[in-house]
């Protein structure tokens, strides 16, 4: 049941949601929500990681820690979305939980405890290729954050 079936005010519905997507030509947008930049960000990359595969699919047995750096808050947005499509390219790892240890206006570590994806086991949704900078939005939205940041598809 969606939440006008409810009789719920489908912005609160929506502002409840950590994460949503919406359509961008060829591409997709995402849009991530958090109460602080920290929430936002495991937001963004929990965003991600459900574009590509099915979550539920993925187990907790692989460990990743990354630091990323980039000129400013929005940079950075995009610099951690492409570290995680990194991983996958490179390792085949995409995390199932992210737990972010330190950020700031331009770097950010977290430990990323995740799966191997593998084709015969995980059932995968579609290829990302980048995250962009093209219509990049990163703002104080009410008492936390949202982000608005185009994945190239």
């Amino acid at each position: 049941m969606n939440p006008d079936e409810r009789g719920e005010d489908p912005t609160a519905a929506a502002a409840r949601r950590p994460f949503e997507t919406f359509e961008h030509t060829a591409d997709i947008g995402l849009v991530a929500r958090g109460q602080t930049p920290a929430e936002l960000f495991a937001r963004a990359a929990e965003g991600l990681v459900t574009l590509i595969v099915d979550p539920d699919g993925l187990r907790e047995h692989a460990h990743e820690r990354v630091t990323v750096r980039a000129a400013d808050r929005a940079a950075l947005l995009v610099a951690w979305l492409n570290e995680i499509l990194y991983l996958l390219d490179t390792r085949h790892f995409l995390p199932r939980r992210c737990r972010v240890l330190e950020i700031d206006e331009t770097s950010i570590t977290a430990d990323l405890e995740g799966d191997i994806v593998e084709r015969d086991r995980h059932r995968l949704r579609r290829l990302v290729k980048a995250a962009t900078y093209h219509d990049l939005r990163l703002t104080r939205a009410g008492d936390g954050w949202e982000a608005r940041v185009i994945l190239d598809v």
